[in-house]
């Protein structure tokens, strides 16, 4: 718990300092961009395979597994900060995440002085704001090779979101999923667990292995230039959605209808609020058994889309 707080923690004081640079061009209603814009190229998603289902590959795509080869969900309650808009749109945005949150059946919080597991910072620059988080707080960004650092450091999309996990085993021993060289610290860093003595999964089946894994802090980072037309709705609903799972892959257009379109690259006629299908995701992600196998998990919640598109129909 207490370095569940300490990252809590280092999370407001990043995104307290962030907020104030933010707060000095608030954004202002403007005209949608003309449908045509030049010097702009948008890549055609591939041909979709026939033999494979599309709400399942959406899900593969989309939803990764983490180390323990399942797919991440909050299990601490929900708590939402959002900095960066009037006061009145930050708390818009904040009450839409919570709803959204309760709709899915996710845990959230009771207490109004929670401490936020969801911060999300609107912003003119972005991209500084990430710098600062990379250079004073990198555990913010989740777990990544250092390889990968260039691209996860790098703003592209007019809303992009990093996320913190951890592993869990079935005697509630876990950890946050880091690639640091030292140990992690559970709970905290006077007892520091080695790498060899982390908790391992169970052998022996394929429905399971005795571990779940969990989102611990969803850090969101919204482009008030790049948003500037966009509906305060269309946009509380796609944070909503984006800050509830661990997703990966958003840039190109999904033959599932999904608020995620919005913000993709060449979508015709992008929903302007979160879909049937969206919430079927999300709440078949919150209804699977923690400890299943990532492709029951995968099944289980591909299922549920399917059957929110046909009761839409």
């Amino acid at each position: 718990m207490k370095r569940f707080l300490i990252l809590a923690g280092a999370a407001a004081v990043l995104i307290g300092a962030g907020a104030v640079a933010a707060k000095q061009t608030e954004p202002t209603p403007a005209a949608k961009p003309a449908p045509t814009v030049s010097g702009v190229m948008v890549e055609a998603a591939g041909k979709a395979n026939p033999l494979v289902d599309p709400t399942t590959q959406f899900v593969r795509e989309h939803l990764p597994e983490g180390q323990s080869e399942q797919i991440a969900r909050f299990r601490d309650d929900v708590c939402v900060k959002v900095v960066g808009l009037p006061a009145e749109f930050d708390a818009f945005v904040a009450r839409r995440v919570i709803e959204v949150a309760g709709q899915v059946h996710a845990p959230v919080a009771k207490a109004a002085d929670c401490t936020p597991n969801v911060n999300v910072v609107f912003t003119p620059n972005p991209q500084a704001q990430l710098d600062d988080i990379a250079r004073r707080k990198d555990i913010l960004l989740g777990f990544h090779f250092v390889a990968q650092t260039k691209k996860l450091t790098t703003v592209d999309r007019p809303v992009q979101a990093w996320y913190v996990t951890r592993t869990r085993d079935a005697t509630g021993n876990s950890w946050i999923e880091v690639n640091h060289p030292v140990p992690v610290c559970i709970p905290d860093c006077q007892n520091p667990i080695p790498q060899s003595e982390r908790p391992m999964g169970r052998a022996g089946s394929r429905l399971g292995n005795g571990m779940s894994a969990e989102v611990v802090h969803s850090l969101i980072l919204a482009d008030t230039n790049k948003l500037a037309g966009e509906k305060i709705e269309t946009v509380a609903d796609y944070i909503a959605v984006l800050a509830l799972a661990k997703w990966q892959g958003l840039n190109r257009c999904n033959a599932t209808p999904t608020i995620l379109n919005r913000m993709a690259d060449g979508c015709n006629d992008p929903p302007e609020a979160a879909t049937p299908q969206d919430l079927a995701l999300l709440t078949g992600l919150y209804s699977v058994e923690a400890r299943e196998s990532g492709a029951q998990q995968r099944a289980t919640i591909a299922s549920a889309i399917r059957k929110a598109g046909a009761d839409h129909r």
